[in-house]
């Protein structure tokens, strides 16, 4: 969070990284401070502070500004999957008038505007004109990624939904192709390889959509994330059927779906292999 806020005043203050660290660190280490790839010390804070004539606190405002963020995201998610589209819409419109920073900005109008399409105040082209007006801004990528990268996924959900194939793909493709320097957007990476593999299964693209679920599989382990593990064997067994793999190793990613879905208490999904892929399953949990 330093390493963003030090690069947007570096930026506002039209500085280079060179000047910046002259005397201080190498440019290849202010590279990664900025990049949130190493934590710097406070010596170093305060003289790339002093240089840049700013209190220390302001590079940690950004941690205060992030926890809130997540708070309202919590909140506004939840309201948003309960189908609570009024009490979601007024809890956004509070916060325009208080002072927050890009990315809240933005996870506010995201949430307004897929409230809006939930309770079809506007439809979902309306909304997709909507969410690109707001990652049409330059600055928008380097201010907040995140906030980038969710809006486009969004769009491309949209798409997707909507049987516009084409275009949804198009924004997948571009997504998966992007630089992520940050376990956050790493993490988010792993949910756009998931959608994109169910839209190419959808579609019949199997062998391509194989290629996204082993990607799927591969970060997965590699990030130690197991949110949509459990996901991708499920899927990777699916795409095998249709691609007429060895039994054997179809039951094997079923079964390891299913040990995944058991272990996370995900009785949705458990129910969903034993009811659907029961006779796949090389055991059964008691």
């Amino acid at each position: 969070m330093i390493g963003n806020q030090l690069r947007r005043i570096r930026l506002e203050q039209r500085f280079t990284q060179q000047e910046v660290c002259q005397n201080i660190c190498s440019q290849a280490e202010l590279s990664k401070i900025e990049q949130g790839k190493v934590s710097p010390t406070i010596e170093t804070i305060q003289k790339i502070a002093n240089r840049l004539n700013i209190s220390i606190l302001q590079l940690f405002e950004e941690d205060t500004q992030m926890m809130l963020f997540q708070e309202y995201d919590y909140e506004w998610t939840k309201l948003y999957r309960s189908q609570k589209f009024d009490d979601l819409i007024g809890s956004v419109k509070e916060i325009f008038n208080t002072k927050i920073n890009t990315s809240i900005y933005l996870l506010a109008k995201y949430f307004e505007l897929i409230g809006l399409e939930g309770r079809k105040s506007i439809d979902y082209r309306s909304c997709i004109s909507e969410l690109s007006f707001l990652t049409d801004q330059e600055e928008v990528w380097y201010e907040s990624p995140l906030m980038y990268v969710r809006i486009k996924l969004a769009i491309a959900n949209y798409y997707y939904l909507n049987d516009q194939f084409v275009h949804s793909r198009k924004i997948y493709e571009t997504l998966l192709a992007m630089d992520y320097n940050t376990e956050e957007l790493k993490s988010l990476r792993i949910k756009i390889l998931y959608n994109h593999a169910q839209q190419l299964f959808f579609q019949g693209y199997y062998r391509d959509g194989m290629i996204v679920t082993e990607s799927g599989i591969s970060e997965s382990i590699e990030r130690k994330n197991s949110s949509f593990l459990g996901h991708f064997y499920y899927q990777r067994a699916n795409f095998k059927e249709k691609l007429n793999f060895d039994l054997q190793t179809v039951k094997e990613d079923y079964s390891m779906s299913y040990t995944l879905f058991t272990a996370l208490n995900l009785d949705r999904y458990v129910e969903i292999v034993e009811k659907g892929r029961n006779e796949y399953l090389l055991f059964k949990f008691l």
